[in-house]
């Protein structure tokens, strides 16, 4: 486990055969996980590899992951989510799924609560320029809508158009990820 714990900090200051190595470990793992959520060889091997190229993009924020494995879990889950969604093989109507997990704790809450603020911020950092800043003046600076219009120089309206559309992205990603539960294979 201290071995992983060196690698994935090496990856995350940029050493390639670092990458190489997580990438050689765990990529079967992830490749098996998405093909049984895609039941397609083909789409399964671009989504991995779009996992991996994720990974690699990302990987300055590794060294703070206490648990890769779990991130892993959940970056695969996004991706297959997105990869799901984009391709309208499911339709899914957000506001009629069960808050099934709501009262549910465990030992692993604080990884838990730390990978799901990484799937948020994943969420976010996808979104067009101006919806993700107006998500960020509203959550992370507590601005109301009046001044976050004001500071952007748009209508009030177009703000709450914004949060509406940056909440139901972020509230799809995290309902489809309760909803595809999933352990590796």
């Amino acid at each position: 486990m201290e071995i992983e714990k060196e690698t994935i900090l090496l990856m995350s200051k940029g050493d390639k055969k670092a990458y190489e190595t997580m990438f050689r470990r765990f990529y079967p793992k992830v490749h098996r996980f998405v093909a049984m959520l895609l039941k397609n060889e083909d789409d399964a091997d671009d989504v991995s590899q779009l996992i991996f190229l994720k990974v690699w993009n990302k990987r300055e924020k590794f060294a703070d992951i206490q648990d890769f494995d779990s991130y892993l879990f959940i970056l695969a889950k996004y991706t297959v989510i997105n990869y799901i969604s984009s391709k309208h093989i499911i339709p899914i109507d957000i506001d009629s799924l069960p808050d099934r997990y709501a009262n549910e704790s465990s030992p692993h809450d604080d990884v838990v609560a730390k990978d799901t603020q990484l799937l948020i911020d994943m969420v976010v950092e996808s979104m067009p320029q101006q919806r993700q800043m107006v998500y960020r003046m509203s959550r992370e600076q507590h601005l109301k809508n009046e001044e976050i219009a004001q500071c952007l120089g748009i209508q009030k309206k177009t703000v709450e158009n914004h949060l509406n559309l940056a909440l139901k992205e972020i509230k799809k990603a995290l309902y489809l990820m309760i909803l595809l539960p999933c352990h590796w294979v």
